[in-house]
């Protein structure tokens, strides 16, 4: 009799655990059916978590010295529909204007921002499966600059003292998003970005110095010529959604 109970039970369990993994089997196939689609000229959904990498290159203006940007952009964020909400950070190199190669410092950028949308252009336009928009976004990023002294045999120069500040930021672009139309599992979505970014952030006047190799000595202060600092930064990105 006892046997037969714990028979019964064993029994009990193995049904319900057998509903319980067929409710997950059906949910995890009705989240990928929802990016599925029947036809190449299907309408898009764009919602889900999304990754993006890439590089930047600009200017930067407002510093004691003019510089040229060149790095990397790496962000995380979600997708609903037309709007996406992002985390940002960026690593950048500070190089002479010119030609130059020398390296004058480094800097950090991070900073939370919304794109939206404002053009879709379909697939019957770009082809089967893809996507072709044009956005805009804004937000705000903490900015630190870190500037180096020149090294041995490198020419003197101004160097800034570092700083941290908060940088409103605006942006435009395009991207041109393709669908895997029966996707299964990573990723859902494969989009390449290409877009401005401008930055812009109240100009403090700091110290600088005047160095050569080790040697250094304060800069004389500046005049107050400019009210904002402004960056100007070239990315181009890929992107996944899930």
């Amino acid at each position: 009799m006892r046997d037969l109970r714990g028979l019964a039970a064993c029994a009990a369990a193995f049904v319900c655990l057998g509903f319980t993994g067929a409710g997950v089997a059906w949910a995890d196939a009705a989240h990928d059916r929802e990016h599925w689609a029947d036809s190449p000229y299907a309408p898009h959904t764009t919602k889900g978590p999304v990754a993006k990498l890439g590089t930047v290159v600009g200017f930067i203006h407002g510093e004691r010295v003019d510089v040229t940007a060149v790095g990397l952009a790496a962000a995380a964020g979600q997708r609903f529909g037309r709007f996406t909400l992002e985390s940002e950070y960026q690593y950048l190199q500070f190089q002479e204007r010119g030609p130059s190669s020398i390296r004058l410092g480094d800097g950090h950028r991070l900073g939370v921002l919304g794109r939206f949308d404002v053009i879709r252009i379909g697939p019957r336009y770009v082809g089967g499966n893809s996507l072709l928009s044009v956005y805009v976004e804004g937000g705000a990023a903490v900015a630190w600059n870190v500037w180096f002294e020149p090294q041995y045999g490198e020419p003197s120069r101004v160097v800034p003292g570092d700083t941290k500040r908060v940088e409103g930021q605006a942006g435009f672009g395009i991207e041109i998003d393709h669908r895997l139309q029966e996707p299964i599992g990573f990723p859902k979505r494969v989009g390449w970005f290409l877009g401005w970014r401008l930055g812009l952030a109240p100009h403090e006047v700091g110290p600088a110095s005047i160095c050569r190799g080790v040697s250094c000595r304060p800069a004389p202060m500046m005049e107050m010529e400019n009210y904002t600092d402004r960056s100007m930064l070239f990315q181009s990105s890929l992107a996944v959604t899930w």
